[in-house]
């Protein structure tokens, strides 16, 4: 029998899994800061509800099916959110959510790519005013600060925007969100490569080049956004939307260096207006992105006669936790091990153990019947700071032998003393 990993899969051993949820943990605490709270949505959904025209025939072709062809596995967190939307109609608005959970895509697996994925999404529902999207992208952004991204530029466009350059370049209308996907993965394929594929999709090669050739043009944000303004007129009152965007950003002194892109586009159907990509940078050279969002008001009008205005942010837990610089790796969530000397002090060490679990504190023992030194040589292996020492003479005394494993020293301490110590 072979035993093997799915391919797109991967296990986090302890170590692994430690750091994976202080990502998380942190990542969560920023978005409660916020002012985000939780909902929990089901990993199945019904496959009318995934292809109800929101993610767009790309997408659709990489989700989950199960059997029974009836349902299948989420692709994201935001259409399940439209759907839950749609079911509760008494929900107070503006509806701030987060969400962190697993998704699934049949996906063609690489690096920093993996058909599972955790993901950390908010989402502002029942507002269009910029604040909204500032608010999202801003919390998205101090979330990775929190981690410990250093060094990432917001990628920022619009829907909007693209639809009129297209409308410049006479890109007919049945063929725009297949430019939007193939434009979308623009610094992943080749400029050649993107050329073939509008051609494959029946857009004009002139169209095409001049299409590229101006998106891709290099300049700076005020007057790339004053540049659109001048030349697709229908497109001005976007471009000032990403302007008053960029300027509330200013106000929450995030890090990050702000680029507008027109080649920014999302290849996910829903999204109408603004949209974002958070990339990675490490020693002057791009990484994948590691979150992305943006404005999509039709969506929950897809699954409810009331159509509603939202805006959201994702940022890819399983990516981030490749890119965040790896310190001391930590094996356990134990800062003390007990050890008993001999089978007869095994309810002095159990009395050890439980007094400083019941005080916060988190403890691994012995549940062997190895002696001291193969003991302290577990301890040292998980690389806990303290191992408490309950043999017959501390247990004559009532007291505890606490030996410090990175100095090499002991002490002798009565429980009320190395619980004072250990808190300190």
């Amino acid at each position: 029998m072979s035993i093997e990993l799915l391919r797109g899969m991967r296990d986090y051993g302890p170590g692994e899994a430690i750091r994976l949820k202080e990502i998380t943990s942190k990542v969560e605490d920023i978005f409660r800061r916020f002012g985000f709270y939780p909902i929990e949505t089901p990993s199945l959904e019904s496959m009318e509800t995934l292809t109800a025209k929101a993610y767009g025939q790309e997408a659709e072709k990489e989700m989950y099916t199960l059997d029974d062809g009836k349902s299948g596995l989420i692709y994201d967190l935001t259409v399940p959110l439209a759907r839950y939307i749609a079911m509760n109609k008494s929900l107070s608005m503006p509806f701030k959510r987060y969400q962190i959970a697993k998704a699934w895509r049949r996906d063609e697996p690489q690096k920093m790519r993996s058909r599972e994925l955790i993901q950390a999404d908010i989402d502002i529902v029942g507002s269009t005013e910029p604040t909204s999207e500032a608010e999202a992208i801003s919390a998205t952004a101090i979330a990775l600060e929190g981690v410990g991204v250093a060094e990432y530029t917001i990628l920022i466009s619009s829907r909007v925007i693209l639809n009129a350059i297209m409308e410049m370049f006479r890109i007919p209308e049945p063929k725009r969100q297949q430019a939007m996907v193939i434009i979308d993965k623009l610094g992943k394929i080749s400029r050649e490569e993107a050329l073939k594929q509008m051609a494959d999709s029946g857009i004009d090669g002139k169209q095409a080049e001049a299409l590229l050739n101006f998106i891709n043009e290099e300049m700076e944000n005020a007057k790339k956004l004053q540049k659109i303004k001048n030349d697709a007129p229908a497109s001005e009152a976007e471009a000032d939307r990403i302007s008053s965007i960029i300027s509330l950003l200013e106000n929450y002194g995030i890090n990050g260096k702000i680029k507008v892109d027109f080649s920014l586009a999302r290849g996910l159907g829903y999204y109408t207006g603004t949209v974002w990509e958070f990339v990675a940078e490490r020693d002057g050279k791009r990484l994948p992105t590691i979150a992305a969002g943006g404005r999509y008001d039709g969506l929950i009008g897809i699954y409810s006669k009331t159509p509603m205005p939202a805006v959201g942010s994702s940022i890819g837990i399983s990516r981030v936790y490749e890119v965040v610089e790896i310190g001391e790796a930590v094996h356990t969530y134990a800062t003390v091990y007990v050890a008993n000397i001999g089978q007869e002090n095994i309810g002095y060490a159990l009395n050890i153990a439980n007094t400083l679990r019941s005080n916060g504190i988190c403890v691994d023992m012995n549940l062997t019947a190895r002696n001291i030194s193969k003991q302290l040589e577990y301890a040292n292996a998980m690389r806990i700071s303290y191992v408490a020492i309950a043999g017959g003479k501390e247990k004559e005394q009532n007291v505890v032998r606490l030996r410090n494993m990175g100095e090499g020293s002991e002490e002798l301490l009565s429980l009320e003393d190395v619980l004072t110590k250990l808190k300190g």
